[in-house]
């Protein structure tokens, strides 16, 4: 009987421990509940995430109207939890199921030219009843801008221009060309960007790419300033240039059409990402034409001109060499010119 009742006096402490550390209503609410009932709710009680933004060099960083997010994936009440930052840059996301598993992503208020770039911290976890902390860094983003002209010249304004990070760790963004075909996004991440017009389907023969970075500690961001592009519906030539063994030399290298009765020349400039294939597009009177890739001089290599010799061959220095490619306005005629 002393045994037993050393046991039960234990486990009465035991029950007392846990309801003395549930929130008060909750010890009310249960004052009968047994002590697997206790565990029960300590283990059910939601946390929190306390977000605190600081600058490259770890400083608090009062901004606010930021929007800290995580997406609960609870079959009872899924969707996103999100908390915007007060005047100190700190925001709490509150309740939060318990799980190491949550992607933090923070998203910066639009502030023109000096908006800071979005960023995401992956697997932040959050125990019952805990607030957890997080500092999350924001680096002054990135700005890329352009301008769009028809056949003619004349700029495109209204143009729909989207731009898309390869990573895919944040989603694409749109806007629209203003009166002078000019386009502009900011608070972009440290990435390399396709850009694109028309819908989801030609983004391919209509998009152009570029690399852009972030504030980095003693490293203003990236102000990049891209060609005009010409943009026509029913474009006539595109152009893919496949990277010489010098990426870099293919890096704003010079593409040119010439018309072989008339002589008239038509050029356009290969976007700033070594290494991939570089994509230009022509709109051009119908008629025989000749394609020529000049390179940029480079470390490792000179600036050269070559001549396109065939679909996917590489090209030769040899001018007299060079094919004759037949062009019909609004044929859509896609070609690579592989650069040795």
């Amino acid at each position: 009987m002393k045994a037993s009742r050393t046991r039960t006096g234990v486990t009465a402490v035991l029950a007392a421990l846990v309801l003395a550390a549930l929130p008060a209503q909750t010890a009310q609410a249960t004052p009968g509940h047994s002590r697997v009932a206790a565990v029960s709710a300590v283990a059910a009680a939601p946390g929190s995430i306390s977000v605190q933004l600081v600058d490259i060099a770890g400083d608090p960083l009062a901004l606010a109207g930021a929007t800290a997010s995580v997406y609960v994936s609870s079959p009872d009440d899924p969707g996103f939890r999100r908390a915007a930052t007060d005047s100190s840059g700190h925001a709490v996301i509150s309740d939060l199921p318990a799980t190491p598993y949550y992607d933090l992503t923070i998203d910066p208020p639009k502030a023109g030219s000096a908006t800071y770039a979005p960023t995401r911290i992956d697997s932040v976890g959050v125990a019952a009843g805990v607030s957890t902390v997080v500092s999350a860094t924001l680096a002054r983003g990135a700005t890329v801008t352009g301008r769009l002209t028809g056949p003619t010249g004349a700029p495109l304004a209204g143009t729909k221009v989207t731009i898309e990070g390869m990573t895919y760790v944040f989603p694409e963004v749109e806007t629209t060309t203003d009166a002078t075909g000019r386009y502009t996004f900011v608070g972009l991440a440290s990435d390399v960007y396709e850009l694109f017009t028309g819908d989801q389907i030609f983004r391919t023969s209509l998009s152009w790419m570029t690399r852009a970075h972030a504030e980095r500690p003693g490293v203003d961001p990236s102000r990049v300033t891209l060609s005009t592009r010409l943009v026509h519906t029913a474009y006539d030539i595109g152009i893919g240039v496949d990277p010489s063994a010098d990426g870099e030399a293919t890096v704003g290298a010079t593409v040119t059409l010439t018309n072989v009765s008339t002589g008239a020349t038509f050029t356009q400039r290969t976007g700033g990402v070594a290494g991939v294939l570089q994509p230009v597009k022509f709109a051009v009177p119908t008629g025989d034409y000749t394609i020529s890739v000049r390179t940029v001089a480079t470390a490792a290599t000179p600036s050269r001109t070559w001549w396109y010799t065939g679909q996917r061959t590489k090209m030769t220095a040899d001018a007299g060499s060079a094919l004759r490619k037949h062009i019909d306005f609004s044929s859509v005629i896609g070609i690579y010119a592989k650069v040795p």
